[in-house]
């Protein structure tokens, strides 16, 4: 993080220089605004040419100095905005400012089990985003894993390459938390008034003859009686027209679009994108998705942009209206508006998919950047091949972490791991899953070393009995095993994660359904690694009886002085020792 730091010392210095310079325009301009009110004064009462002349000049001065005075306080605006990114940028968890669309958009088997979108989630954890889009993008991508090696090189290939761009990171950044895209959409459903293109010609045709008219009566030099015609017959005639087509244009200009200021920062943040050197061939097609026909999307959007602004015109009070009067300004600037928008609107999505997946791969290469001790995983073409060193949970903290190893190359292996109460069981199935999230997405994982095969993650740590439709614990487990068994079934290898299943039921079911179960996950044809955690130490006792399948693995207690306490190291075996009893004593529960 030390790039971050230093950019953000680079910005402070220009920020408090700035300020500096600002006060001194302001008090230049405070001065010239005097100055030219005391000419003034002095023309009025002495009416002196010269004054007056002076006082024309030094209100020049006085507005040149407003446009600098201006111009400054918009740059200490972008820094200040700029200083609110590397304060994200340097904190480790953000507050999701769009938790609510968490279960609609984002539900899948592992998310809520791993704690991947919600509470003290990965994506708090990994989020840097400044938009909505942005937002919504990483959750895709934590939500949906890329399954195939080449996809995940790649994107480990473009998340380094935009690690090492930490001045155009925080300028992205900027940009978009400026622009504050809040839509996958720029312009919402055009409605066509003027598909009828020779429509175009009217104002063109109306206004060049005004034109022509008015040169030809500043020849004859203005008589007062033709001017008079003139102004009589092209008001109305202009009033009628733009008065027949009052409707067209009031429906042509009802479709939404962003307000001029966000329209303004998206150009800016287009032009950053296009601008940009890339090597890697994800971030290659992300640039090249803003360009169409070889026409930048940026100069599309200036040339709409352009568009609204000529709009502006027509508030000037009285001229507004002479002028559309006159030229048809109105009509001719909706029609423009509407070809503009027309073109861009069959593209504005896709620009905004590739600018929010930008986004996420910056979230994801801060991520490795700040976290440069997490390393990054092998992608191995060996199906049954997990591998963990040194392995533990990226949300906590490496200083006190308790880090584990553990490895797999058997076909359809299966992990039983036993353990008392609070011993690590459900750490380590955690520490497991979230980190297989973070390897196909491309990120560094918390781990000295991992080497891992692509596979679909499936979970079930928190199963619950659902009320509202009637569903008790035990049925919305066997609901979560049968999807898992059809994923198996349709030939999608799986990464299987199990925190003691078949709870709800009573122990000798419990264990012959467990025992069935994983006798059911060995014969499988679809290649698959299981962990499951159990209390269940019969459970165990199939490693005997399937060794090339089945293998033990525990989390033990230590007993000093009657106090038992776990080290959270993953040993192989079978753990000796419970405390559950030892816990309710403890908490005064049970005598």
């Amino acid at each position: 993080m030390d790039n971050y730091i230093q950019i953000e010392n680079q910005l402070k210095e220009e920020f408090s220089n700035l300020k500096s310079r600002k006060n001194l325009l302001s008090n230049i301009r405070l001065a010239a605004f005097i100055a030219t009110c005391i000419l003034f004064y002095f023309y009025v009462s002495q009416d002196n040419i010269l004054m007056l002349l002076a006082t024309g000049i030094l209100f020049v001065i006085f507005m040149i100095f407003v446009v600098k005075s201006t111009n400054v306080t918009n740059k200490i605006t972008h820094i200040s905005q700029s200083l609110l990114v590397l304060e994200d940028i340097k904190a480790d968890d953000r507050i999701d400012e769009y938790a609510a669309i968490n279960d609609e958009h984002f539900a899948n088997v592992y998310n809520k089990d791993l704690d991947i979108l919600e509470g003290q989630s990965l994506f708090n954890r990994l989020n840097k985003t400044q938009s909505y889009v942005g937002n919504v993008q990483l959750k895709h991508f934590l939500s949906h894993l890329i399954l195939e090696k080449e996809n995940i090189l790649k994107r480990q290939s473009a998340l380094e390459e935009i690690k090492n761009k930490p001045d155009w990171i925080v300028k992205f950044l900027t940009f978009s938390s400026k622009a504050n895209l809040k839509s996958f959409e720029i312009f919402g459903e055009l409605n066509h008034q003027f598909q009828n293109q020779s429509l175009r010609f009217l104002p063109i045709g109306l206004g060049a003859i005004n034109l022509l008219t008015f040169i030809y009566l500043a020849v004859l030099g203005f008589p007062k009686k033709a001017v008079f015609f003139w102004i009589v017959i092209a008001v109305p005639v202009g009033f009628i027209i733009n008065f027949i087509f009052k409707n067209r244009i009031n429906k042509s200009l009802s479709f939404a679009f962003i307000n001029a200021e966000q329209l303004d920062n998206l150009i800016d943040l287009l032009i950053h994108v296009e601008n940009e050197d890339f090597k890697e061939e994800h971030n290659i097609e992300c640039k090249n998705g803003l360009f169409n026909e070889g026409v930048k999307a940026s100069e599309q959007l200036k040339g709409i942009k352009s568009t609204m602004d000529g709009f502006s015109a027509l508030g000037i009070p009285i001229a507004g209206f002479l002028l559309n009067c006159f030229t048809l300004w109105k009509l001719f600037h909706t029609i423009q508006l509407e070809n503009r928008v027309g073109t861009a609107i069959k593209n504005n999505q896709d620009w905004i998919i590739k600018l929010s997946v930008l986004e996420a791969y910056i979230s994801f290469a801060i991520f490795n950047d700040k976290f440069d001790t997490f390393s990054k995983p092998i992608v191995s073409n060996q199906p049954f091949e997990l591998s963990l060193k040194n392995a533990f949970h990226p949300l906590l903290s490496e200083e006190i972490a308790v880090k584990n190893d553990f490895e797999s190359n058997r076909q359809n292996n299966i992990a039983i791991v036993t353990g008392a109460n609070m011993a690590g069981k459900s750490t380590f199935l955690r520490t497991v899953g979230t980190n297989l999230v973070l390897a196909m997405n491309g990120a560094n994982v918390s781990a000295e070393k991992m080497i891992f095969y692509p596979m679909d993650i499936y979970t079930s740590i928190r199963t619950v009995d659902n009320l509202s439709s009637g569903d008790s614990y035990f049925k919305n487990e066997i609901n979560k095993l049968k999807i898992l068994i059809d994923r198996l079934e349709e030939g999608k290898p799986q990464y299987i994660i199990l925190d003691e299943i078949l709870k709800g039921t009573n122990s000798e079911d419990k264990l012959i359904g467990s025992q069935k179960f994983l006798e059911k996950l060995m014969n499988s044809k679809t290649n698959l690694t299981c962990f499951i955690a159990t209390h269940d130490l019969e459970l165990t006792k199939m490693e005997d009886e399937y060794p090339n399948h089945i293998i033990n693995y525990c989390f033990e207690l230590k007993n000093v002085d009657e106090n038992y306490f776990s080290d959270y190291k993953l040993r192989k075996g079978t753990t000796k020792m419970m405390n559950a009893i030892y816990l309710l004593k403890q908490y005064q529960i049970i005598d």
